[in-house]
């Protein structure tokens, strides 16, 4: 029988060499093992291709009425687009009525009288702004059906609901009932620049009320003269001289009249920006907006209108008008003038984009 001391010794020195021979076997195995691993491969470079993408344009089916539809509008807007914008010719009434600057808007409604008849109340006043110290026309109507109506016809100053001034106060006389208010003679020291002009009609106890929108304004500028006109190239320029001591831009617009007929011609526009230096804005008239008419002149220039660009410090509107209706304006003859038709490039390319589209168009 072994001693313990020994066979202990012995298990130690076993498990000491045991340990010795797998480190001796793991250092001859990891340089293998690291030969064995395979190196990191670089990532391939790849190219990059774009791509462009087209975009295709569907065509579009359209009927005949879109077809002719675009076709009346290229044909309208190549006739407009002959003249400058500021230099268009006038060719009917209507026409005109366009070009009249500060027109009255007027108000009118229906009603049901007493007795369940129909009525119609109308009120309306000369013009739209009124300056400080102008006079105020009143207009007022009460029609029915098929007779006149007897009314009592009250006219008041009114802005935020409260009445500022008892303007005229009647009967009506054939249907009508007619008011003047001289703002000279009234303290308007406290009115807003918007008033409303209020009609009320009392027939049998029954009220019945109307409401026009005005303004009261100071005027900001007047003309101080008008020249006579010269040709410049296929021009005919019209300077208009403005008294005021406002500065900035001013657009200033006004209605070429036939001396010889009274049928009105040309529209014009012009601007400038009024100085110290420079008083004048000249309005011109393009040679093929007159040939329209065939008319080499006199001519009267009427409806001046003046217009203060809004700028600072306030930058609100401001307005004026001709102390005259009208301004007397030189003949020249046709052949004074160069011959040449007006273009407008922006103009041309959009008349070129209609008939691109009107030609493109297709029937169903």
């Amino acid at each position: 029988m072994m001693r313990p001391i020994p066979l202990l010794v012995t298990v130690c020195v076993g498990a000491i060499l045991v340990f010795s021979a797998l480190m001796w076997m793991q250092e001859e195995t990891l340089p293998e093992m690291a030969e064995t691993t395979p190196p990191k491969q670089k990532a391939p470079q790849l190219e990059v291709v774009q791509i462009e993408v087209k975009k295709t344009v569907p065509d579009v089916m359209l009927n005949e009425d879109f077809k002719q539809s675009v076709k009346g509008i290229a044909k309208s807007f190549a006739q407009q687009s002959r003249f400058p914008a500021t230099s268009m010719p006038i060719q009917s009434e209507e026409a005109l009525q366009k070009y009249i600057p500060n027109q009255a808007m007027g108000a009118s409604l229906p009603f049901e009288g007493p007795n369940g008849e129909a009525l119609r109340f109308g009120l309306r006043t000369d013009k739209y702004r009124y300056f400080e110290d102008e006079v105020i026309e009143i207009h007022v109507n009460l029609m029915g059906d098929s007779e006149l109506v007897d009314a009592e016809i009250v006219v008041s100053i009114v802005a935020d609901r409260k009445e500022l001034y008892r303007v005229a106060s009647g009967p009506l006389n054939m249907g009508s009932f007619n008011a003047v208010l001289d703002t000279k003679n009234v303290n308007t020291s406290s009115w807003p620049k918007e008033l409303h002009l209020q009609a009320v009609a009392v027939i049998n106890g029954e009220t019945m009320q109307v409401v026009e929108t005005i303004r009261y304004e100071p005027q900001i500028a007047t003309v101080k003269s008008v020249g006579k006109g010269d040709v410049e190239d296929d021009y005919l320029v019209i300077p208009v001289a403005i008294d005021t001591d406002a500065r900035g831009y001013f657009r200033v617009t006004g209605v070429l009249f036939s001396a010889t007929t009274d049928k009105p011609l040309v529209h014009l526009e012009g601007k400038s920006k009024i100085t110290i230096n420079n008083d004048t804005v000249e309005l011109k008239a393009q040679l093929r907006s007159l040939q329209i008419s065939e008319d080499e002149g006199p001519y009267e220039l009427k409806h001046l209108w003046l217009e203060k660009m809004p700028g600072p410090p306030d930058y609100e509107t401001a307005y004026g008008v001709a102390d005259e209706e009208s301004y007397s304006i030189n003949e020249h003859s046709f052949e004074e003038y160069s011959d040449t038709d007006y273009e407008d490039p922006a103009a041309k390319r959009s008349l070129e984009f209609l008939n691109k589209i009107g030609g493109a168009t297709q029937d169903n």
